[in-house]
């Protein structure tokens, strides 16, 4: 009987000897990064040499069972779960025992590991060095960690921490830890503790630090990095004790656990997660707050302009105005309304009689701004492309309708996207008015080119008949159409105001941009000086200009391609900017408002025009 009793207290001694050990150590449960909610992934650590059964680990939310519970051990775990990056303090301070401890402790670390666990190596000084990639290979490991590595100054701990928690989250790790080993405080890092901390909660890695004492030793850098990181701090003074915190270190990043499961908790909730070991009093706490619900953001096209009410009352008194406009120009003019003065003003001039007060302002605003505008040399030529253009609108008028209309669309641009990107395009409204003028006077020229050879054969064939060269010139312009029509007219009246033939013919050049009539200007003067036979070299002339014609138009058809990619290639970039930033009025901002997007910006417009000319003068073939 006192045999079966003392063989009972021994028991429950041995008993209380194994859960003092276990409670020793605190079993931790860190979040682990790689699932989204409601997925859920958590790293729990249970004291070296447990070795419990993973279906006796038991988790729970607020205290309630999860579901689709997963714990996998350490063993079993996959290459890509599990990682440890080794961070070495390399400054001068650890010359001699200390550097050779540390490696050795590295050495003996990397030989016990999980062989599913991945390994890294950073050494650190002024700079942070990966002296070891994570890997796998044992082989890769022993040659890396065979020497020891050189000594430099300063001690940038933030760092090189930084560095491993950058290798853990480039491999995908699902539970990395970062064990940091250094003698001193950290001086000159460009991080900081607090970005080192948030960077390894957001990526689940925990961080444990190992303070190596000696002359210089500051235990503050490395207690507060290790407690922010949920890791823990500990001190080693001799190379035996830094060999035995690497040991236990090492059983311990052995004996983890990944739990996973899916969370029922609701949107927007704290939540209490408690995993313990059943028939143990062993229990590991941590805490999360779920996501909240997603609010689907408005179309990035939506302006909440255009579904207020403003907007609807701004577009219903736009059409009223406009039909209401449309309604009176019909009204006012009707044959019926008009007055005895207006009807007599169709075939008498009298400018001063019926201009009312707001008429005869508008007058003085354009003759005042017209006076000023012929001190410029580019107007007279201005109103002489209008002219050859045949565009009635008074050139002035022109200008000031296209300045009101730039600040009008510029304004409106910025008033409907917001955007100052979008709005400049207004401040594009004078070249349009330009290129409209400029296309318009193309085509007028290039009519009098196509009707050029023809208009000379008839001048040709009326010389033949008997008639002058001023004669003959009068017969084709009778037949002739716009703008040969007005252009020949205007040398016959300049003629008959004793205007040298070929002077007149000579401004027809200038306003036509036409070489080809520069051979009959040429004629003219001949024949007014030498006599000749004018007919048969306006013949020949006319010959000249056909077959140039002719080839033009091939080399045009040939070259409609290029001049087509010109365009297409030229206007692709600033169209992909003005429909992202229609659509997404904020992500071009990094390109307008940094220096480098600018510079970016403006060798691209430089090459986007330069390009623009080289295609132009390899298709602009002249003939």
């Amino acid at each position: 009987m006192r045999r079966l009793a003392l063989a009972a207290a021994c028991a429950q001694l041995a008993l209380a000897v194994f859960a003092a050990s276990v409670l020793a150590a605190a079993p931790t449960l860190t979040p682990a990064g790689g699932l989204g909610f409601p997925n859920r992934q958590f790293v729990l650590s249970l004291p070296p040499g447990s070795g419990f059964d993973p279906s006796r680990i038991d988790v729970r939310e607020n205290g309630r069972p999860v579901d689709a519970l997963s714990v996998l051990p350490a063993g079993a775990a996959g290459s890509r779960q599990l990682g440890v990056v080794l961070v070495i303090d390399t400054s001068r301070s650890m010359k001699g025992d200390a550097i050779a401890g540390a490696m050795a402790a590295t050495r003996a670390f990397a030989s016990h590991r999980n062989p599913q666990q991945q390994l890294g190596v950073v050494t650190f000084n002024g700079t942070a060095s990966t002296l070891l990639p994570l890997t796998t290979d044992q082989a890769a490991i022993d040659k890396a960690l065979a020497g020891t590595p050189a000594l430099g100054p300063n001690t940038h701990i933030y760092d090189a921490t930084e560095a491993a928690i950058s290798l853990l989250k480039a491999a995908h790790i699902s539970a990395g830890s970062v064990v940091v080993l250094s003698d001193g405080s950290d001086t000159g890092s460009g991080a900081t503790n607090a970005s080192v901390v948030a960077d390894a909660k957001a990526a689940g890695i925990r961080i444990f630090a190992v303070g190596l004492r000696s002359g210089a030793f500051d235990p503050a850098t490395l207690s507060t990095l290790a407690k922010g990181g949920a890791g823990s701090y500990t001190e080693a003074g001799s190379k035996e004790e830094l060999a035995k915190i690497y040991d236990e270190l090492g059983a311990e990043l052995s004996s983890q656990y990944i739990v996973r499961y899916r969370s029922s908790a609701a949107p927007h909730a704290n939540v209490h997660v408690t995993a313990s070991v059943t028939g143990t009093p062993l229990q590991a706490t941590a805490a999360y707050n779920t996501p909240a619900l997603p609010v689907n953001p408005p179309p990035p096209y939506h302006r909440s302009f255009w579904q207020s009410p403003g907007a609807v009352a701004a577009i219903s008194v736009l059409c009223a105005g406009l039909l209401g406009l449309g309604l009176l120009t019909v009204l006012t003019s009707s044959p019926a309304k008009r007055s005895l003065r207006a009807r007599m003003r169709d075939f008498v001039s009298s400018p001063g009689e019926e201009r009312g007060p707001r008429e005869r302002v508008t007058s003085r605003l354009f003759v005042g701004a017209e006076k000023t505008l012929e001190r410029r040399q580019w107007w007279a030529t201005f109103k002489e492309e209008l002219d050859v253009a045949r565009i009635d609108i008074p050139p002035v008028r022109i200008l000031l309708g296209t300045f009101t209309a730039t600040v009008f669309l510029t304004w409106l641009l910025w008033f409907i996207t917001g955007a100052a990107v979008v709005a400049v395009v207004g401040l594009a409204t004078p070249l349009a008015v330009r290129f409209a003028i400029k296309r318009k006077l193309e085509h007028e020229r290039r009519l009098f080119s196509d009707e050029l050879a023809d208009n000379l054969q008839v001048i040709a064939s009326a010389m033949r008949a008997g008639q002058s060269f001023v004669g003959a010139l009068s017969v084709a312009v009778q037949d002739a159409p716009e703008p040969a029509r007005r252009e020949f007219e205007r040398v016959v009246a300049d003629e008959r105001l004793g205007v040298p033939l070929e002077e007149g013919l000579g401004v027809v050049v200038r306003r036509m941009a036409n070489h080809d009539l520069e051979q009959v200007q040429l004629v003219a003067a001949l024949q007014r000086q030498t006599g000749g036979n004018m007919a048969e070299v306006l013949d020949r002339a006319s010959d000249t200009i056909r077959e140039r014609a002719e080839l033009r138009r091939m080399i045009k058809t040939l070259t409609a391609q290029g001049r087509l990619s010109r365009w297409v290639v030229s206007a692709l970039p600033p169209s992909m900017v003005l429909i992202l930033s229609a659509i997404n009025p904020g992500y071009l901002d990094p390109l307008f408002k940094s220096t480098g997007g600018l510079t970016v910006l403006v060798i691209s417009a430089g090459m986007v025009v330069g390009g623009s000319l080289v295609i132009k003068r390899i298709v602009d073939i002249e003939v």
